[in-house]
């Protein structure tokens, strides 16, 4: 019996529109009711992942920063892995030889060590084209944009966040040039410690090689004395396949995930538009029912047979 549903965000959760469908939202209310875990696994930081839950009144932990930080219902963080500062700043090092901007996840959420005009230049050039590209939406308007860029922490320089006790939980960038993203692939590999993974083909995302969606994930379950066999997780991209490509209870792909995920899952759900993951929810309360009907007739039949 699944007791933990551990869902990805972007591309799994939220629709290619950016929201969390009315279906889904009833879904996940339904099964939380019906006493079974729900927890997001994104890749997102801690705001920007509440900012969607919220939108649909929801409320649930979160792993955040692709398994650095796990963050209860309350906000309070806990199982964090972060980067060791020699190894961020070698990172950092390798960022600046390929000209790649560094958007830096710390415990103050996004952070940057460039100037504000520079991460404006970022999100205009690498970002939003980009994700146009994917046919994603990462900012529905211009307002959450806005209010992004007003909540990141500016650092004068990595050497300014490197000196201080600030964790760093994850450094990632977007390149709308497939060629250069790959190129710093390839030189970032060549770092220790580090889990290195891409959520599409224009971008990376680095974290400590303890910082991962599955290990993180199965650290919750151990904590909820939930077992790898109760445990449902379904996401749609690379940064997912370490919780995926675990010994679960289902492992679901969404129609629209890539095909090396679909590859490593049990089950493909309908895609994000089509509310798969509420189509899974929606079988997992069925599948319930039928087994507490079943075990109602096992014990009628029981009570009879004394007669």
């Amino acid at each position: 019996m699944i007791r933990l549903f551990a869902s990805d965000m972007d591309g799994t959760l939220l629709n290619d529109k950016g929201y969390i469908s009315d279906r889904t939202i009833n879904a996940v209310k339904k099964l939380q009711k019906h006493g079974i875990h729900f927890i997001v696994n994104t890749g997102r930081d801690y705001r920007a992942a509440k900012r969607e839950l919220d939108a649909a009144s929801l409320s649930c932990d979160m792993i955040c920063h692709s398994g650095a930080c796990t963050y209860d219902v309350h906000g309070n963080g806990f199982h964090i892995a972060s980067l060791p500062k020699s190894i961020a700043k070698q990172i950092l090092t390798v960022f600046e030889r390929h000209g790649a901007f560094a958007d830096i996840a710390t415990e103050y959420g996004k952070t940057s060590i460039t100037d504000k005009n520079t991460l404006l230049s970022y999100y205009k050039n690498e970002v939003f084209p980009a994700v146009e590209q994917e046919g994603k939406v990462y900012f529905r308007t211009w307002h959450d944009f806005a209010m992004m860029v007003s909540k990141v922490r500016f650092f004068e320089g990595k050497e300014s966040l490197l000196g201080c006790e600030t964790p760093i939980y994850k450094i990632s960038t977007t390149f709308f040039d497939q060629d250069k993203i790959n190129a710093l692939k390839d030189d970032i590999h060549g770092i220790d410690q580090l889990h290195a993974v891409s959520t599409s083909k224009n971008d990376l995302e680095i974290t400590h090689v303890n910082a991962q969606k599955g290990t993180a994930l199965l650290r919750y379950a151990q904590t909820r004395k939930i077992t790898p066999s109760q445990i449902l997780a379904v996401g749609d991209s690379g940064n997912d396949l370490s919780m995926l490509s675990l010994d679960l209870g289902v492992t679901a792909a969404m129609a629209n995930a890539s095909a090396t995920v679909k590859d490593v899952c049990s089950v493909i759900a309908p895609s994000n538009d089509q509310d798969g993951v509420a189509f899974l929810i929606e079988d997992i309360l069925e599948q319930n029912e039928l087994a507490a009907r079943v075990r109602r007739s096992f014990c009628l039949a029981l009570d009879y047979s004394k007669i």
